[in-house]
């Protein structure tokens, strides 16, 4: 009997021995096929699917990034692409298998232990995706080159008695390709997950050197002097036209400086001067450009009535007639310039004509200095010795006792210039600025001794 029993029980083991077996068995290969529970991709769960129906899914999922449109600002304005178009790619299409692969490997209690943590704790897979740097970078290069943009000068021009905006200023656009299609890459990892994403593209502002509030400045007179000259000269006449042309118009900034050298050489037909009276030597000799010493010379009183900074400045070597001495500022190819700058702290524009026996030059800024501030010049001369006698020369070329000045007498002259300052009528300040020496020079005459000219004849305009 007892026999018995202990074989019935036996049995009935073996038998419940036989279903938790066989049971566990059946179930780990049913979930050998799935993904295990807690696992998903961005927010896609993908628990309980087979691989081939996680794939579908996520497959799904990554179409949408490339339907999704870059929009690309250029300082304000904006271009759209879309992220198909920039070859964007799935980098990481193996996670579906990977994902499938946890909670399948080691013995029950293995599985039993990662399953349970994964319910827990879950795992979050991401998609990985790039684009195609080389398509990315033709097309930033395309659009850069559609938007790039030079800085340009805002423009003005006398007008009345002041001036008008011609020209606003332009700034000028130049886009970082290669830092913006870094800027692109690293927000598209970073703060984007489909659809739209804006990115503001990597550019160098480049401000114009004459913006438009500069030039609003300018605004009043500083100071301006005029000289005479003798218009029926034609070819000195063609010189100070040609050569105020070249400054006028001419704006400086702040601390900028403008030399006359620079903007009127070379003294060539080619660019534009005529052959006319200079000095050289101690006398006078024809010369391409003679005479645009008068320009530097009006100039420099010009800028003596402005006040401006003179950092260069030389006197002739003997006085001229349109200015005292100690007035005047010479121009000599290698050594003799009128440099000054803008001692301001707003534009200064330089404004030049020669019209009708007058240059004219005036400054323009501005003014800043006191309504009962009033400067003034004057000279001292300290010595002045005549010349000599003329100098006589025989001319058989023209007929006999007629005399031709081929050139005039020059003193020999020392002067100093002074600054004077006044604040309401009273001198507050006086300011030696050069002592300048010219030279003498006998004056040089033709004395006729071909045959006389019989009464009731003509010369040939001599």
């Amino acid at each position: 009997m007892k026999l018995r029993q202990c074989v019935k029980v036996f049995l009935l083991l073996a038998v419940f021995c036989l279903i938790g077996f066989v049971q566990p068995a059946y179930a780990a290969e049913q979930e050998d096929n799935v993904i295990a529970d807690g696992v998903m991709v961005e927010g896609i769960e993908l628990s309980g699917m087979t691989k081939e129906e996680a794939q579908k899914i996520v497959s799904e999922y990554f179409e949408r990034f490339k339907t999704g449109t870059l929009i690309l600002s250029f300082n304000g304005s904006e271009s759209e692409i879309s992220f198909e178009e920039l070859g964007i790619t799935w980098d990481n299409p193996d996670l579906v298998e990977d994902a499938l692969s946890h909670g399948k490997s080691g013995n029950v209690l293995q599985r039993y232990k990662e399953q349970t943590k994964l319910r827990k704790e879950g795992l979050v897979y991401f998609i990985e995706y790039s684009l195609d740097n080389e398509i990315l970078q033709a097309y930033l290069e395309a659009e850069a080159e559609a938007r790039k943009t030079d800085p340009i000068d805002a423009k003005i021009e006398r007008y009345k008695k002041g001036f008008k905006l011609v020209n606003e200023s332009v700034t000028g656009l130049t886009v970082d390709v290669p830092a913006t299609v870094a800027k692109v890459n690293d927000m598209v990892q970073t703060d984007w997950n489909g659809g739209r994403l804006t990115v503001e593209a990597v550019v160098q502002i480049t401000e114009p050197r004459l913006t438009t509030a500069m030039v609003e400045q300018i605004t009043d007179c500083l100071g301006k002097y005029s000289t005479p000259y003798n218009a029926a000269s034609v070819d000195r006449t063609q010189n100070l036209t040609n050569g105020t042309g070249f400054i006028n118009g001419d704006i400086l900034l702040p601390g900028e400086s403008l030399s006359m050298y620079d903007q009127l050489y070379p003294c060539t037909i080619e660019n534009g001067y005529a052959s006319a009276i200079a000095y050289a030597d101690g006398g006078y000799v024809d010369s391409v450009g003679g005479g645009i010493c008068q320009i530097a010379t009006t100039l420099y009183n010009a800028l003596l009535n402005s006040e401006l900074k003179v950092t260069k400045r030389y006197p002739h070597s003997m006085t001229v007639s349109y200015v005292p001495p100690g007035w005047d500022a010479a121009l000599s190819n290698g050594y003799k310039d009128l440099i000054f700058m803008n001692s301001t702290e707003s534009p200064v524009y330089v404004e030049a004509w020669a019209k009708n026996g007058e240059l004219h030059i005036a400054l323009w800024g501005k003014e800043t200095r006191p309504e009962n501030r009033e400067v003034s010049y004057y000279h001292n001369i300290i010595s002045d010795a005549p010349p000599g006698d003329p100098i006589y020369t025989e001319d058989p070329t023209l007929p006999l006792g007629v005399k031709v000045v081929d050139q005039d007498a020059y003193n020999e002259i020392k002067v100093e210039l002074y600054k004077q300052v006044k604040v309401d009528g009273k001198v507050v300040e006086t300011i030696k600025l050069h002592t300048d020496k010219y030279r003498g020079s006998q004056a040089k005459i033709r004395i006729g001794t071909g045959p006389a000219v019989e009464e009731g004849s003509s010369t040939d305009g001599q």
